[in-house]
């Protein structure tokens, strides 16, 4: 199946220099102001890199620079990856965080950094002993993929550290992170729906998997009414633990013709097309299933790609600027 809702990219150098005319180098000494260019050229330049929502990078910039040049990038410390749990292939079974390590690692060493993942809950570890292992260790630069609804108390000492959180945020304190607009995407994915005739669309996922978004699902899943007003009000399904007998009950009390749902329970395979086959229910003929999370578990799903990738790197290059700035976290409770 085709995605509902193409994969959004961020836009390219490339992308920018096509629209506007001029090779890629020409577009680049214009955005980056390394270079006087001719004041037609950096008008054309700039309208087309604002009209495709494009930003210069400029950490990005003096790598590749130095690349250019040959310039071996030296070796500027480590970075932490804290995760809350207590063994690391927890984390690395949800595609969505296995995908913004790589990224972030990747990216890190880009810039003349290591990363080292750090697992806040193994072996009796305590928040307050990681960041004294953090900084025995000179680490002065954390990147916290943390939730909001956790069973342990998140106690780092938060001054002593910058810090970006990635993917999804606690609520105290206030941290500087980077995620995705899950509201946004409700909205995006039932836009395409509504367009190809769906009216009666619920949301299915578990409570846990709102609760980490800070109810972020259910809340745009709130608005669509107001957005879409031919919609029926389907009450969302978010039951503490998904199964078939209740799901399946939930889609004909409601009439469903559309499921937003996401692509694991816990890490394990969401099986919504196997139930309804097994209820003589085509999908998607009879009912369409689209996730919010597309992910590697079912790539052939339709629906929103988060770019868990470039989530990473977003973290990575806000975390650099705030270490070349000498940034630390004031926290605000």
């Amino acid at each position: 199946m085709n995605s509902v809702v193409p994969p959004r990219t961020a836009p390219t150098l490339l992308a920018v220099a096509k629209s506007a005319g001029v090779s890629a180098s020409t577009a680049s000494r214009c955005l980056s102001g390394a270079a006087k260019v001719a004041k037609s050229t950096q008008i054309r330049v700039d309208a087309a890199a604002a009209a495709l929502g494009y930003h210069h990078n400029s950490l990005v910039g003096q790598v590749m620079r130095a690349t250019r040049r040959g310039v071996v990038q030296n070796y500027l410390g480590t970075l932490a990856f804290v995760t809350p749990v207590a063994d690391s292939h927890e984390w690395r079974e949800t595609p969505t965080l296995a995908s913004s390590w790589e990224a972030a690692r990747q990216r890190a060493e880009s810039f003349g950094f290591g990363i080292t993942e750090f697992t806040l809950c193994s072996n009796g570890m305590t928040g307050r002993r990681l960041g004294e292992i953090l900084t025995a260790r000179g680490i002065s630069g954390v990147l916290l993929a943390a939730f909001p609804v956790e069973p342990h108390e998140i106690t780092l000492p938060w001054d002593d550290f910058a810090i970006v959180q990635v993917g999804h945020r606690i609520a105290s304190p206030r941290l500087d992170c980077v995620l995705s607009d899950h509201t946004e995407a409700v909205i995006m994915a039932a836009r395409t729906i509504t367009e190809c005739g769906c009216t009666r669309i619920g949301l299915a996922i578990e409570k846990y998997q709102d609760e980490i978004t800070g109810g972020r699902w259910s809340l745009g899943y709130a608005g669509l009414r107001a957005a879409f007003p031919s919609l029926a009000a389907i009450p969302p399904f978010l039951p503490a633990e998904m199964n078939s007998d209740q799901f399946l009950k939930w889609v004909d009390q409601h009439e469903v013709d559309c499921v937003l749902t996401l692509s694991t329970f816990h890490n394990q395979p969401n099986h919504m097309d196997a139930w309804l086959t097994r209820y003589g229910r085509t999908v998607p003929q009879d009912i369409s299933l689209v996730s919010l999370d597309v992910t590697r578990v079912h790539a052939d799903w339709s629906g929103v790609q988060q770019h868990s990738e470039e989530i990473g790197r977003a973290a990575v290059d806000l975390l650099f600027s705030k270490l070349q700035a000498g940034e630390k976290l004031k926290a605000e409770s």
